[in-house]
C-alpha cells in the first residue's frame, strides 16, 4: 500500500493546526477551540461551530496519535516511536484531508455538511459517527428496500 502520507513532513503541527484554523474561518466557522491534552499541552482536537443552513452546529476534529503511531509502526517508518514526530505526521495528515474537503465544497462537489456530517456534535456530547457505530443508538441501515 505504501507509506502513510506526510511521513517525512518537516512542518511543525502548529502550522498545519493554524492553517486547518484558518481554512474552518475562511469557511464561516463562528467559533473555534483547541482540545489540549492536559499531560503534554498538545492539540488533539478542533472544536468548531458553523452554520449549517441557518442552524449553529458544533463538530469535532480529533487527532488519533496513537492510531497513526500504529500505522507509522506497519509502515515500518524508523521515527514512529518519535511523539513531536508522531504529532506533526498527523496534523499534516488531516490538514490535507480538510484542505481536500474544503476543495471539493467550494467547487460544489459537495456541501459542507455533507463531508463533515460524522464530526457534528450530537446532544450527548458524541460525535454521529460515534452515536452511530458505538453508542446505543437508534440508527438503522438497511439494504435501501425498505
Amino acid at each position: 500500500m505504501g507509506k502513510l502520507k506526510n511521513y517525512t513532513t518537516k512542518v511543525p503541527a502548529r502550522r498545519s493546526i493554524q492553517e486547518i484554523h484558518n481554512s474552518l474561518a475562511d469557511t464561516g466557522a463562528e467559533s473555534i477551540i483547541m482540545k489540549m491534552e492536559p499531560s503534554t499541552g498538545r492539540t488533539i482536537g478542533l472544536s468548531f461551530a458553523i452554520r449549517v443552513r441557518g442552524q449553529l452546529v458544533n463538530f469535532m476534529l480529533p487527532v488519533d496519535l496513537d492510531g497513526f503511531r500504529q500505522a507509522l509502526i506497519d509502515d515500518r517508518v524508523a521515527r514512529a516511536k518519535e511523539d513531536d514526530y508522531v504529532y506533526r505526521v498527523a496534523w499534516r495528515c488531516v490538514r490535507d484531508w480538510v484542505m481536500a474537503q474544503m476543495a471539493l465544497i467550494r467547487t460544489q462537489m459537495a456541501e459542507f455538511e455533507q463531508v463533515f456530517l460524522p464530526y457534528a456534535m450530537s446532544p450527548t456530547g458524541q460525535t454521529v459517527y460515534q452515536e452511530l457505530m458505538c453508542g446505543d443508538s437508534r440508527f438503522l441501515l438497511t439494504g435501501g428496500t425498505e
